[in-house]
């Protein structure tokens, strides 16, 4: 083509009205012209930039010339054909690719590596067929599910999950089993975070059953990776959790009644209100589980349950039970708070400062038209020493459009906190326990801000690294306290920050972990206001 023979003589404004013409004109016979010019070792030229793009797009347009590149000897056609292949999923390329595949690993000893190449062909190559996924290839990702290099072997396993591989169960059911190794269990692999989702992805009764067996995985990345297994794949996966809310290990059971909790269906109610009624709640920490669990699960043996739990004199437990009950509001419920109200001067105290500190707001709602009751709440509430749960009442209250409901809006907003200049930064899945924390911590005087999960807290610290404290959980969503920890002290802006994790796991092995990636100290679930406060004193 004699226009692009002079292509780089030309000024870059006819440079780019030649390349755009040729793509308007869909002008195949440039093709090996364009591939030519793409050979510009400099990856800022934007001249060589447009003719990639140019030639890229007459590829999307023209599946024969595309396999046609991935045959040329020209590595930069090859390359940017190869792409195109991996954008269309071009079954019709299956068998060059095959081919391809097979003299590259002959020529280098049936290693992956790129060798003379500019980029690695074979990662490409197997890119473009884990997309396509043609019968034939199976094998080859098979193979190289175990190979040494992590992004190979990753790419291998996420593709036999695609297929639902069921012959491959058992060599992925060992992957997840090795990363428990003393010598392993510290850090998740990328081969082993794939393994559990291909384990998801091919969803057999002995998949899903082995993944039921390592709720309790060792390493926590595994762990939560496994964990978002069972909610994402729905009510099935029920029967397969259940057995283990009787399980001997009160770790196992409080992360059993966690999952059931997290797929919300009432047959998982079922079973937690069946186990409990055989002895599982021993443990204020699986007693705690469960009625946050219930909380999340609408049935009538949920809210019985639930119900039941308001006589709870744990304070924590009591939050728990209060939280999940103001999903799940009803003329009962609001009856039998009164009930209680009314009976038990001390009890009725503890109840009232459960529904504020866990902002309760629907049960505050149906409680406030009972002004003996409405009072003692809005003691409660100026008492807290909390301006985001003072402010949170004071707009709920302005709705009420009433007389008194404004005045007391008024007596809320007004309040004149005392916090010192103190800050920790509270992480944690459970809404229960942040708003314990927020109780026992404001009385101390200390401003708080919260966070659902290790990522919240991350993405918060980004912004402001003045926090004296941060309190966590371990086991969390998106992102454990162990990550958070781990990055934290990877980071010099605030990795000067104490960090305590709060936990209820019973296994040494997890505590070892924490302190190693630079946790300062431990706080095992249960524990009281004072215990809680003792920790911080000593940090802080």
């Amino acid at each position: 083509m004699d226009a692009l023979k002079n292509f780089a003589s030309k000024n870059f404004t006819e440079q780019v009205e030649l390349l755009k013409d040729i793509e308007k004109k869909k002008d195949y016979a440039a093709i090996p012209e364009l591939a030519e010019l793409c050979k510009q070792s400099d990856p800022f030229d934007q001249a060589t930039f447009m003719a990639k793009n140019t030639l890229r797009s007459l590829l999307l347009e023209n599946e024969a010339y595309t396999l046609k590149g991935l045959m040329s000897d020209n590595l930069n056609l090859k390359k940017i054909s190869l792409q195109v292949c991996c954008r269309k999923k071009c079954p019709s390329a299956t068998s060059i690719l095959l081919t391809l595949f097979s003299s590259l690993i002959s020529k280098q000893s049936s290693e992956l590596i790129s060798g003379h190449l500019h980029y690695n062909e074979g990662f490409e190559i197997l890119s473009a067929l884990s997309l396509i996924q043609p019968p034939e290839a199976l094998e080859i990702f098979r193979q190289y599910m175990h190979h040494k290099d992590s992004l190979i072997a990753s790419l291998a396993i996420k593709t036999i999950g695609q297929y639902k591989d069921v012959e491959s169960v058992d060599a992925l059911c060992k992957i997840v089993a090795k990363a428990e190794a003393d010598d392993r269990y510290e850090e998740c692999e990328l081969t082993v975070a794939g393994a559990i989702d291909a384990l998801a992805m091919i969803n057999t009764d002995k998949a899903i059953s082995f993944l039921a067996s390592k709720i309790h995985h060792l390493n926590p990345v595994a762990r939560r990776i496994i964990h978002a297994v069972f909610p994402r794949l729905g009510p099935e996966t029920i029967h397969y959790i259940a057995p283990f809310l009787l399980d001997a290990d009160t770790d196992v059971k409080i992360m059993a009644v966690n999952i059931l909790g997290a797929i919300g269906d009432k047959k998982g109610a079922e079973f937690i209100v069946e186990a409990v009624d055989k002895g599982i709640a021993d443990h204020p920490n699986v007693k705690f589980a469960v009625y946050e669990a219930l909380g999340q699960m609408f049935s009538m043996k949920s809210l019985v349950h639930l119900t039941d739990g308001l006589f709870e004199p744990d304070p924590s437990i009591l939050i728990a039970v209060v939280n999940s009950l103001n999903n799940q509001i009803n003329p009962g419920v609001t009856k039998k708070i009164k009930e209680i109200i009314g009976k038990d001067e001390t009890h009725a105290s503890r109840l009232i400062n459960a529904i504020v500190a866990s902002r309760a707001i629907n049960l505050f709602e149906s409680l406030y038209e009972d002004e003996t009751i409405g009072n003692k709440m809005i003691e409660a509430i100026l008492k807290s020493n909390d301006k985001g749960l003072c402010g949170r009442f004071s707009e709920k209250l302005k709705a009420m459009k009433n007389k008194r409901a404004g005045s007391d809006a008024n007596k809320i907003k007004s309040i004149s906190s005392g916090q010192s200049n103190k800050k920790i930064l509270i992480v944690d899945d459970s809404k229960s326990m942040l708003a314990f924390y927020r109780t026992v911590i404001s009385a101390m005087q200390i401003s708080v801000t919260a966070a659902e999960n290790g990522q919240q807290a991350w993405d918060i610290l980004e912004s402001d690294n003045s926090f004296n404290l941060i309190l966590t959980d371990l086991n969390m969503p998106v992102m454990t306290g162990i990550e958070l920890t781990q990055k934290v002290r990877a980071n010099n802006s605030v990795d000067r920050i104490p960090i305590v994790i709060a936990t209820t796991e019973s296994e040494q092995s997890q505590e070892q972990l924490a302190k190693k990636m630079g946790a300062n100290d431990f706080i095992i679930k249960p524990f009281s206001a004072n215990q809680l406060q003792n920790k911080i004193n000593t940090l802080i």
